[in-house]
């Protein structure tokens, strides 16, 4: 017996050794009592369990059930089941819309799927001043509109920034929120307000942590740091950015396969200042837009009421039996309503104007358009419209100007200045006779190329002469000055 214990002890020391780790290296970065890790155990996969509805809580639905080493594709609603006898848990509780998942990684971290709670934030802001006194135990059902963020095991941070953000959005606890498989936006670390430069500075930082030469090879750290890498692969980029805000995972992929329709175009128009276009400028402007609210096809609730927009119809493939041809049926695209409910958003855009554009130059913006039932999100377009200018008129990359000049000064010479659109004066004269209209060529002063600011058109000034009223006079005061 004793050399029985002798040899086991080792096997079982390093086994404690092992979890360990695993629990410090994950608990140091949780934020909250309870980051303990679930039991060895708990991290044994047990199987896919199917539902139906396209729904982590629908019915179950045995004959989908998948082993833990088979990928779980797109389309399935489930949840991955972790552990053994009594104790067991849902991890990655999905819908349909959902990237692949294997159970057998899923269980190996299976802490990131539990819930701590709710930490309540003021300022509009998942990051905002802590506001303890309001927190929530995770069961509690969280309005969308309160700020804040689901403190979930494995240092696991579901961020909520509500106000605005959340007007859209339905009620939700966070033992569902943390039991749910992670946004893109949560795989970096941040909500779905962030810009692009806080996108590529989550993925940078992210990226550090968990690339493979720091991780060893660790099955569930590598299994995080592809997640982070297909979400920024997503999410870093503009026009699958605003496919997957509007229309999820499922609709992203049919678009980059090239399955689905774009919806309608949205045109707009800008007016700019010709300083604006010389010295290029951001300015914000909004678009009303028509967006397909999701999952709300026959649903009654808070949020799916106040989408009262009359959705687009929609196209319906219908067998139709041919009159005289006996039993030939064909196939024919019939236009019905759309069962979907949709809603009016003005959104918000803004419009970069660089150095050298010009009227009539456009912006695209892609999936900003209009959102029809069945179709990735159009683009919007918004064209330049030039404001005329008190001083310049512009023609192509040269700048017009005109300037009047006394008598005396046409016939003596003259100085003057003339301040430029970015606020620069600029000298000119001439010690010669100045003909009336005549057109002084001052080089490299017109508009910027676009594309190319270093380079720029030349400014054209066109002299008027004020002639005197009383000539006469005019000549006298002239001969008085000269003596």
């Amino acid at each position: 017996l004793t050399t029985f214990f002798a040899m086991r002890l080792p096997v079982l020391v390093l086994g404690l050794h092992v979890y360990a780790s695993l629990g410090d290296e994950t608990c140091a970065a949780g934020s909250g009592p309870g980051c303990t890790g679930p039991e060895a155990q708990d991290r044994k996969c047990i199987k896919w369990r199917q539902t139906g509805g396209c729904s982590p809580k629908g019915p179950r639905e045995k004959h989908g059930d998948k082993g833990c080493h088979e990928t779980v594709e797109m389309g399935a609603s489930g949840y991955c089941q972790c552990g053994t006898g009594e104790s067991k848990t849902k991890v990655r509780a999905v819908s349909c819309d959902h990237r692949p998942i294997t159970c057998a990684t899923e269980c190996l971290q299976a802490d990131r799927y539990t819930c701590i709670g709710w930490r309540q934030t003021g300022s509009c802001s998942a990051d905002g001043p802590r506001e303890a006194d309001k927190d929530q135990p995770c069961n509690a059902q969280i309005h969308a509109g309160m700020s804040g963020y689901c403190e979930c095991g494995g240092g696991r941070i579901i961020r909520k920034p509500g106000c605005a953000a959340g007007e859209w959005s339905d009620p939700f606890t966070c033992e569902d929120e943390c039991s749910g498989e992670a946004s893109l936006y949560e795989e970096l670390d941040i909500d779905n307000g962030a810009t692009d430069r806080e996108i590529k500075q989550a993925f940078r930082k992210l990226s550090l942590k968990y690339h493979p030469d720091k991780t060893r090879n660790d099955p569930a750290l590598s299994a995080r740091f592809a997640a982070i890498r297909e979400a920024y692969d997503i999410i870093g980029e503009p026009d699958k950015r605003a496919v997957y805000d509007a229309a999820g995972l499922r609709m992203l992929y049919d678009s980059i396969a090239g399955k689905v329709e774009k919806g309608s175009t949205i045109n707009g128009e800008v007016d700019a200042t010709l300083e604006q276009m010389y010295n290029g400028e951001e300015i914000k402007i909004v678009l009303p837009r028509t967006l397909v609210c999701r999952g709300c096809q026959d649903v009654q609730s808070e949020r799916c009421n106040k989408c009262n927009t009359r959705c687009a119809n929609e196209i319906e493939i219908r067998h139709v039996q041919i009159q005289g041809m006996g039993n030939m049926v064909m196939q024919q695209q019939v236009e019905v309503p759309s069962k979907q409910k949709c809603r009016r958003q003005q959104n918000s855009v803004t419009i970069a104007i660089e150095p050298g554009m010009s009227a009539g130059d456009t912006v695209h913006y892609k999936g900003m358009g209009e959102m029809q039932p069945g179709k990735i999100p159009g683009d919007a377009v918004v064209k330049l419209k030039e404001k005329k200018h008190d001083i310049f008129r512009r023609a192509g990359v040269d700048l017009h100007v005109e300037m009047e000049i006394t008598l005396a000064e046409a016939l003596l010479g003259f100085k003057a200045q003339i301040k430029h659109l970015d606020g620069r004066t600029i000298h000119v004269g001439f010690d010669g006779v100045t003909k009336p209209f005549a057109i002084m060529q001052v080089l490299g002063e017109g508009m910027p190329h676009r594309g190319d600011p270093s380079e720029r058109g030349n400014l054209y000034i066109k002299f008027t002469v004020e002639m005197p009223k009383d000539g006469r006079q005019w000549l006298q005061e002239m001969q008085s000055q000269t003596r």
